[in-house]
């Protein structure tokens, strides 16, 4: 990160943003940056087109997206990050926390529980187990491990946050 990206990241803004293709470019952008997370192409381009009709939320240091989080509404009383991207150089630094909880906070009062896909504690991937620690420090318990939702290889944590 440079000097005046390093200066300006206390300026970064959350925005939501309404533009389908601009929630489409923000996502592509973002995850393709991310192949430690994000390396298999047909998920890359399932997330690009399943936000376009989703609530976004963008984090922006002037016009350059550095993050994003998107929302799906599985039940009325359930809502679920659907995909949450930060660029590298900018993790650990707040961001992801304030996106989620700029989405609680944009959420209908009635719902009870904000819930996360991720993938599980028997797979031994670093960043993943970076990626479950920010999910418990931000609130959110482990549920269930699931393999039949992304097979075996890729066991899936369902975790789960109380809302009110």
């Amino acid at each position: 990160m440079d000097k005046e990206t390093e200066d300006n990241l206390q300026d970064y803004k959350i925005k939501i943003v309404k533009d389908t293709n601009k929630k489409s470019d923000i996502c592509d952008m973002i995850l393709r940056n991310l192949p430690e997370w994000f390396g298999v192409e047909a998920a890359i381009k399932e997330y690009v087109n399943g936000v376009k009709e989703k609530t976004f939320i963008a984090a922006y240091i002037g016009n350059k997206p550095i993050g994003f989080l998107s929302i799906k509404e599985p039940n009325k009383y359930t809502s679920q990050i659907y995909v949450l991207g930060i660029l590298k150089e900018f993790h650990r630094k707040g961001i992801g926390k304030r996106l989620v909880k700029k989405a609680i906070d944009l959420l209908n009062k009635d719902k009870k529980f904000l819930t996360v896909k991720t993938l599980g504690e028997s797979h031994p991937d670093e960043n993943y187990q970076l990626t479950r620690k920010f999910y418990e420090n931000i609130g959110f318990y482990p549920l269930e491990e699931i393999i039949e939702i992304w097979g075996k290889e890729n066991p899936c944590l369902f975790m789960v946050k109380v809302l009110n």
